[in-house]
């Protein structure tokens, strides 16, 4: 499954990230990175910079989710 996943640099993100992954899913991250930290961010991942109120960034990591098939 393709799952996109906001705030997925955080910690707690980053913990729900790993285990998505980990079940074999395929998982793109929105985080805006005002807490979040870039280590925190699983190379498996599709990463995307940006806010989830600013709908152009949330429609980017929407269509990199769903391109993932």
């Amino acid at each position: 499954m393709n799952i996109c996943v906001t705030g997925g640099a955080g910690y707690i993100g980053s913990v729900v990230v790993e285990c998505l992954l980990n079940q074999g899913h395929t998982i793109t991250i929105l985080d805006n990175m005002n807490t979040g930290h870039r280590n925190a961010i699983a190379s498996e991942a599709t990463f995307v910079e940006g806010d989830i109120r600013d709908v152009a960034a949330l429609e980017r990591a929407i269509a990199l989710a769903r391109s993932s098939c």
